[in-house]
């Protein structure tokens, strides 16, 4: 499993939101549901030998719920299962994490589609 494909897998482990992980922008779904964005991610690169194997890559999650009192703890949840990536292996034999770091999650309503949105930043190295 390459980085992406662990990283949902390991989300819908959440069970409320089993099934409802989506890279990208998916508008029309029922809340709640999780949408991450990811690349490629950086390599490292030592002085002497140049780039190597290891990445640094920066996902960016987005909780979506229909009511806020639902959003704090689905938005936990998920910032423990990101915790818990570190010094282990994601996914089914995906990447092994190194590093684990994120920011502070920013919360938000959204009054169009009346919604309430948890952004979570973090970056991994493996």
């Amino acid at each position: 499993m390459n980085f992406e494909e662990s990283l949902a897998f390991e989300l819908e482990t959440i069970p409320r939101l089993k099934g409802k992980v989506y890279p990208g922008f998916l508008p029309g779904k029922a809340a709640p549901y999780l949408v991450y964005l990811s690349s490629p991610g950086l390599r490292t690169k030592q002085l002497a030998s140049g780039y190597l194997v290891g990445k640094e890559v920066s996902p960016t999650l987005n909780v979506i719920t229909a009511k806020y009192s639902d959003l704090k703890p689905l938005s936990d949840q998920v910032i423990d299962i990101v915790l818990s990536f570190q010094e282990r292996r994601i996914g089914v034999d995906g990447p092994f994490i190194q590093e684990v770091t994120y920011q502070e999650p920013t919360e938000l309503y959204e009054s169009e589609p009346n919604l309430y949105r948890c952004v979570i930043e973090f970056q991994v190295y493996f």
